[in-house]
């Protein structure tokens, strides 16, 4: 069994795959081939079984797919798939999978940050430190207060254990209910606007697909609390991002934590820079230093998996999304 890793650390995608970790990927398959492009495995003719890249933004290795005679199987160390399926990698004949998983506790951790960013009013005590003000602020906890994941799946039941170790009442939405642990209440994709009603502070876990685009509009937003807190940890095209910018400016939401966002980056005169009350990041939320280590040990799992004829995991069908 051959296999392909294929990863360049740049400043948009510093992400770094070591020597021990490809050594590592070594002790779960025949031959290891390790380039920093898909220039370099085009020039060098290797094809192979499997390939383990970056899917979640930027360029796929789509002409390699294409080409290959042997590929059976890509895995991606993202959770996302969005380049992946508006490529023709989507139409070959070949298993994709994902790190679905990897990045539950870095972008828990991210969101709870945000959520006590807002209760705490450190935002309002940052600019009062910069004009040299010094004023007690009433800030809140999290008891008494629902916050809703909206896409409750892997990295979902980490926001939520983090979240109610706080205080939080958590409430989840999903395609299919089921009971989970640490959400206290479980609503279907078709019930989302009475969730909705009922969030203080609403999660998007969302994956980007032609049924999520979009979907936080006017009238999404108006379903929401007055006051409620927003937060985007998905993907920036399914918020219509003017009608949040409208909610934000009307006072309807009270704030709002943009992990990602459309365009991204967003233009340099873009409203959303400098309100006050929204917190824009720069697709940070799953950065860890044990991110690469965490993926790598589910891939070289599934290489067991592979290479024994075992079903995948995170199996993810493109043409679905």
């Amino acid at each position: 069994m051959d296999v392909i890793v294929m990863h360049k650390t740049t400043e948009k995608m510093p992400l770094v795959i070591t020597t021990d970790q490809v050594d590592q990927i070594k002790k779960h398959a025949d031959n290891v081939h390790w380039f920093e492009t898909e220039a370099e495995v085009l020039a060098s003719g290797v094809d192979a079984e499997v390939i383990f890249c970056w899917g979640g933004t930027g360029i796929p290795p789509e002409t390699f797919c294409c080409q290959s005679k042997r590929l059976k199987w890509l895995n991606t160390f993202s959770a996302g798939v969005d380049p992946l399926v508006k490529s023709k990698i989507a139409d070959l004949p070949i298993t994709v999978t994902t790190a679905k998983g990897v990045h539950g506790r870095s972008m828990a951790l991210t969101t709870l940050g945000y959520c006590i960013w807002h209760l705490r009013k450190f935002a309002e005590m940052r600019e009062n430190q910069r004009n040299h003000v010094f004023k007690k602020l009433q800030g809140q906890e999290a008891i008494g207060k629902t916050l809703g994941i909206v896409g409750a799946g892997s990295i979902g039941s980490y926001v939520a254990q983090l979240s109610k170790a706080v205080g939080f009442k958590v409430i989840g939405v999903k395609r299919t209910v089921t009971q989970l642990e640490n959400f206290d209440e479980m609503y279907s994709d078709k019930e989302l606007d009475k969730a909705l009603a009922l969030m203080d502070f609403v999660v998007v876990l969302t994956p980007m697909s032609k049924e999520t685009a979009g979907m936080f509009d006017e009238s999404r937003f108006a379903c929401m609390k007055k006051g409620a807190f927003f937060v985007n940890i998905a993907r920036g095209g399914v918020v219509d991002q003017d009608a949040l910018v409208r909610a934000l400016k009307s006072g309807h939401l009270s704030g709002a934590a943009l992990d990602a966002t459309d365009p991204e980056p967003l233009p340099d005169d873009h409203v959303l820079w400098d309100m006050p009350n929204v917190f824009v990041t720069p697709h940070n939320s799953a950065t860890s230093p044990f991110l690469v280590d965490r993926a790598v040990d589910q891939f070289c799992e599934n290489l067991d998996n592979f290479r024994a004829g075992r079903p995948l995991f995170n199996i993810v069908d493109l043409k679905s999304l």
